[in-house]
């Protein structure tokens, strides 16, 4: 039963606040983690309901701890972001701040397991993390995790590369909508003169390249759909299809590539997106 409350958190994280969440920002003075802590209560509400009308087992007294739960989780959410925004100002290492955000997506992960364990004596968390594999999930519960799956591939990753690969993103100078990447080297060509001396002509040769700047988070965007697809395509047993999925999305940046900083920056963003999604879709596979 815990798994459609860590969905009901991943929706209230992701799909609510997804900015909110990606660098801590949040007002503190404004109201905006008391109406954060809001939504994941309102959240978890709907998953406790889900349960009572879904479980043929479930009873009163058991929505009555698992809406307790909701309450409790709600109300620690508030505590564990509160503290995470306090950390996170003090915090400028891009590894240092993406740990910061792994722990804080596992703190949140643990006070579900552990309220939701010490409200309904274990009958909502039965096999804890181990359980997703045991193979006695219901259809609900599976495909409950795959949603949660599918967020992190989409969102959370999303999420936690943009933090990782803040600093090493090329910086090219940006002038009326358009990317101008300049490149400048030297040609040594030598030639014979009519009487048969060598001659040796040195010359410089400055090249640009003209990108128009891509609507905002395009790139994200991409990256969102790539894993998305990965997971899907090593759900269904067909790893055959990254190898389309990889060309597809270099054939786009083809002509960027003479850019070397662009290059390292992208090969970087795609082996990690891709790692990530295979991990997911390994997960996903394995679920079903």
């Amino acid at each position: 039963m815990w798994i459609y409350f860590y969905a009901a958190h991943l929706l209230g994280d992701f799909a609510v606040f997804p900015d909110a969440v990606a660098e801590k920002s949040m007002d503190r003075k404004g109201g905006a983690l008391l109406r954060h802590a809001f939504v994941h209560l309102l959240f978890m509400f709907a998953a406790g309901l889900f349960i009572f009308f879904t479980d043929p087992h479930s009873s009163l007294r058991l929505l009555g701890a698992l809406e307790t739960a909701a309450i409790l989780i709600a109300i620690a959410h508030f505590a564990v972001d509160a503290a995470t925004l306090r950390l996170g100002g003090k915090l400028q290492r891009p590894g240092s701040r993406a740990l910061l955000f792994l722990l804080d997506q596992a703190a949140h992960l643990f006070l579900i397991l552990f309220l939701l364990r010490l409200l309904t004596g274990g009958a909502a968390v039965s096999g804890g993390l181990e359980g997703l594999f045991s193979g006695n999930l219901s259809v609900s519960e599976k495909a409950a995790a795959t949603l949660c799956i599918f967020i992190w591939a989409t969102s959370g990753a999303g999420t936690l590369l943009a933090i990782l690969l803040k600093n090493i993103a090329p910086v090219d100078q940006l002038e009326e909508g358009v990317f101008r990447i300049s490149d400048e080297r030297t040609e040594i060509k030598t030639k014979y003169a009519i009487s048969g001396r060598e001659e040796t002509e040195i010359t410089t040769v400055k090249t640009e390249h003209y990108f128009r700047d891509s609507p905002e988070k395009t790139g994200k965007t991409i990256g969102m759909l790539e894993r998305s697809l990965i997971v899907l395509l090593l759900m269904i047993r067909l790893p055959e299809g990254l190898a389309f999925l990889a060309a597809i999305k270099t054939l786009t940046r083809f002509k960027q590539f003479d850019q070397k900083q662009f290059a390292e920056y992208y090969l970087i963003g795609t082996l990690s997106s891709a790692m990530i999604g295979i991990l997911l879709g390994v997960a996903a596979a394995s679920l079903w």
